[in-house]
């Protein structure tokens, strides 16, 4: 394999897991995850807005991380396109509580700024994306959020 060749199928393969983290695994086929229904758009469907609005012990909603997740996509693509300016981190988490129609909307935003950055991904020469270690870090990010949702989802049910 060629260095151009493995660079495009190290896109290739970074596009396939923030789709298999997103939507799950697709069936018949392994996932880098336990099961194939624990993707994040399964895990945040199944949960009303009452229950992504709760706070055990404190500790950020569902809809906060929910909510920060988007966000932190949407400074990702923004970042590899050239912005880097400077980002409220901390309020990406607010709010925390959502009604039904809130969460709606935050689970398609959170969509919708995935495929946005799987776009911004795509776009991409294999030697910019080589070069650019964004999106790595995005994907080990939802995963952290993922995992902090799975475990807030037994306090909320």
């Amino acid at each position: 394999m060629t260095p151009e060749e493995m660079k495009q199928e190290l896109l290739k393969q970074t596009v396939d897991l923030l789709r298999e983290t997103y939507e799950g695994g697709l069936p018949g086929q392994g996932t880098q995850y336990l099961d194939h229904s624990s993707g994040i758009r399964s895990t945040l469907n199944g949960l009303t807005a009452e229950q992504a609005s709760l706070r055990p012990d404190g500790h950020p909603s569902i809809a906060a991380h929910a909510r920060h997740m988007s966000f932190h996509l949407r400074v990702t693509s923004e970042w590899i396109l050239g912005d880097h300016s400077k980002r409220d981190w901390k309020m990406s988490f607010e709010p925390q509580t959502v009604n039904e129609e809130e969460w709606a909307r935050l689970r398609q935003d959170l969509e919708a700024s995935r495929l946005e950055l799987t776009r911004v991904l795509e776009s991409l020469t294999p030697e910019r994306f080589a070069e650019e270690g964004a999106a790595a870090g995005a994907i080990a990010h939802l995963a952290y959020h993922l995992g902090a949702i799975r475990q807030l989802m037994h306090r909320v049910s």
